[in-house]
């Protein structure tokens, strides 16, 4: 899996004899990261100093820039300019657990020494240090620490103004969904998120290149129940401009069922010929050893919108004892791994 690197402190020069001109360092870093492979989560034209003038800006700028963190692997903190934004994005990203790489002057105060892996005088010296340890990512542990993001706003609706679910853009034309990877209400009742469907959607994103679209705050109605709701809408635009050919759409399965997996086929007029996503699906989960696998789901006729999509839509259930990472991360590696393999091959099929 790509690394995902966040890049904080205020525009500087810097020069290197491969640009013709001096060039600010963070599309220096960006350019030299790209060419390992290793994306940057960082918006290069957000400059926090001077770019707010309200207190409303301010606090949506902070919340965009956690937001970034929050999805990165790795921050790389310039401190040759010391700036307070820089050193609030350094220790908050050292306690998400992320790696924190700092470039500055010696000595480091104790503070940027707690609260950083390594440390360099030279930029070049700690992009050479990202560059050389930025494979091996672990998805288990990616994954759980995004799922603890969305655990802590699952019953919290969005700001005002912010929507309640995110979208993540991808290569392939391939969408995968977890409606309910956060709590939302049906009929007046409030049901609990299917944990790590929306984690396991996003590390596919970030394993194959596929779109991906979860719900990201409570749902004040379910997302997939209504044909007029903001996430129906945006998913229905999404497959329109994107060409989208394959909807994946990911759900919770308890403890209680005996079924591994249990995968259902949402809109079968759409499938016309298109019969081969679903054997070749059930095909690459028995290669990794899901053996229960059942079909139509136990809650089929809840989500009209899908019968209404023009691409095919399969929905797969997951048991909860493969979305427990921490305690059965073999499991939970056999999933994502079969399913990221899948849409690789359906997206360029």
């Amino acid at each position: 899996m790509s690394s995902l690197i966040y890049l904080s402190g205020p525009q500087s020069k810097v020069s290197d004899p491969s640009f013709p001109i001096s060039t600010d360092w963070k599309t220096y870093a960006a350019s030299t990261f790209m060419k390992s492979g290793i994306n940057v989560s960082n918006p290069i034209e957000l400059d926090l100093s001077g770019f707010v003038s309200t207190t409303d800006d301010s606090g949506n700028a902070i919340k965009y820039s956690l937001n970034l963190i929050d999805k990165s692997d790795s921050l790389l903190a310039n401190l040759s300019q010391v700036a307070e934004s820089t050193t609030m994005e350094m220790f908050y990203a050292h306690n998400q657990g992320k790696r924190v790489v700092v470039v500055g002057s010696e000595p480091f105060s104790p503070w940027v020494m707690f609260h950083s892996e390594a440390r360099f005088q030279r930029l070049r010296d700690a992009l050479d240090y990202l560059v050389s340890n930025s494979h091996g990512v672990d998805n288990v542990m990616w994954a759980s620490q995004f799922e603890s993001q969305l655990v802590k706003r699952s019953e919290q609706f969005p700001p005002h103004g912010e929507a309640d679910f995110e979208y993540y853009g991808g290569d392939i034309p391939v969408l995968v969904i977890a409606p309910h990877s956060t709590s939302y209400f049906r009929g007046g009742n409030l049901y609990s998120q299917e944990s790590f469907t929306g984690s396991l959607s996003v590390l596919l994103h970030r394993l194959s290149g596929c779109h991906s679209l979860i719900s990201s705050y409570c749902m004040a109605a379910d997302p997939v129940l209504y044909l007029n709701s903001p996430f129906s809408n945006f998913t229905s635009q999404l497959i329109k401009k994107s060409n989208v050919k394959l909807v994946l759409v990911l759900r919770g399965l308890e403890w209680s069922n005996h079924n591994d997996l249990i995968l259902n086929n949402r809109n079968k007029n759409s499938l016309i010929n298109k019969t081969e996503y679903l054997n070749l699906l059930t095909s690459m989960l028995k290669v990794k050893e899901f053996k229960d696998i059942g079909f139509d789901s136990p809650d089929v006729a809840i989500h009209p919108f899908f019968e209404d999509l023009p691409v095919p839509v399969l929905e797969i259930h997951v048991n909860k004892r493969y979305r427990l990472p921490s305690l059965h991360p073999t499991q939970f590696s056999n999933l994502y791994t079969a399913l990221a393999q899948y849409l690789m091959l359906v997206g360029i099929g």
